[in-house]
C-alpha cells in the first residue's frame, strides 16, 4: 500500500495568455516545485468548494503527494511553492 501525504493549501492559477487557458477539475496532477527539493514532485489537487479551478482564480485545495517521493518536512505550514506542466510555471501556492 502506498503512503500518502495530504496538505491543505491556497493556490493561484495564473491567467497569463501564454499559459493554461482552460480550467482544471479535482484530480489535476501538475509538478510541484518545493523549496529544498532536488526534483519536481508530482501531486494531485482536490478542489475545495468548487467543481472547476479557472485561470486567474485563487482558492483552497487539498494536495496529495506520495510519501516515497517527498518527506513530511517539505510540507510545513507557510511553505510557498510553484506548480507547472513542464517549463512554464502555471501558478503558486502556500501550505496552510
Amino acid at each position: 500500500m502506498v503512503d500518502l501525504i495530504k496538505n491543505f493549501a491556497t493556490i493561484e492559477l495564473f491567467s497569463d495568455a501564454r499559459l493554461r487557458k482552460t480550467p482544471f477539475r479535482s484530480g489535476y496532477r501538475p509538478l510541484f516545485n518545493l523549496p529544498g527539493a532536488t526534483t519536481k514532485i508530482s501531486g494531485s489537487i482536490k478542489i475545495i468548494g468548487a467543481d472547476y479551478f479557472y485561470p486567474g482564480s485563487k482558492g483552497n485545495v487539498e494536495i496529495t503527494f506520495i510519501k516515497e517521493m517527498i518527506d513530511d518536512g517539505y510540507c510545513k505550514t507557510g511553505v510557498k511553492f510553484t506548480f507547472d506542466e513542464g517549463r512554464d510555471i502555471l501558478g503558486e501556492g502556500e501550505i496552510r
